[in-house]
């Protein structure tokens, strides 16, 4: 990204932070940045294409902070493990925060920042695991599509129930299919 492009990025991560994603605006953006509407779309399609970038910024975060946690660990299958669990408790922890109506608003852009952050570590960790000789060899990729999908579904039904706990089923049941 260009400078720009960078502090528009951040400013619009500013007002989401604040005020959520729905109430965020870029009127706003514009004024606190000085900056006409018009540049923001120079350089953005839409409202949409910056949040993509707030949140693809924030999952590489999570990423790296993510695989750090997990690298000690004995076994891919422990990492994988502690990667998901994670990844769930962030989710929830999402959801707690925004509430049904802003998660959901929010999960279509979220939700691809999501798979591509955490699918990206969910797959070296499966790889991992397979050239090791801890999982049986497979496609990684396929694999971390499907992980993904499972936690993303899971997190849809707890976003309709923030109750819903099945936390630990769902990650018996992901570690049975990974390995």
């Amino acid at each position: 990204m260009n400078e720009t492009q960078q502090r528009i990025v951040e400013a619009f991560e500013r007002h989401v932070e604040s005020h959520g994603y729905a109430k965020t605006n870029l009127d706003d953006v514009s004024r606190e940045l000085k900056i006409s509407k018009k540049t923001i779309y120079v350089h953005f399609d839409s409202k949409q294409d910056i949040y993509s970038r707030v949140v693809a910024r924030q999952a590489e975060r999570m990423k790296v902070h993510l695989a750090a946690a997990v690298a000690p660990l004995p076994t891919y299958a422990a990492r994988v493990e502690a990667a998901v669990k994670s990844i769930i408790e962030q989710g929830r922890a999402h959801i707690d925060e925004t509430g049904e109506d802003e998660w959901l608003s929010e999960y279509e852009v979220a939700a691809d920042a999501f798979r591509k952050a955490n699918g990206d570590l969910l797959r070296e960790l499966v790889q991992g695991g397979m050239d090791a000789g801890e999982f049986r060899e497979g496609d990684s990729s396929l694999v971390e599509k499907m992980v993904a999908a499972m936690i993303v579904e899971y997190l849809v039904l707890v976003n309709s129930d923030p109750s819903y706990d099945r936390d630990a089923e769902l990650l018996e049941r992901i570690g049975k299919f990974v390995v």
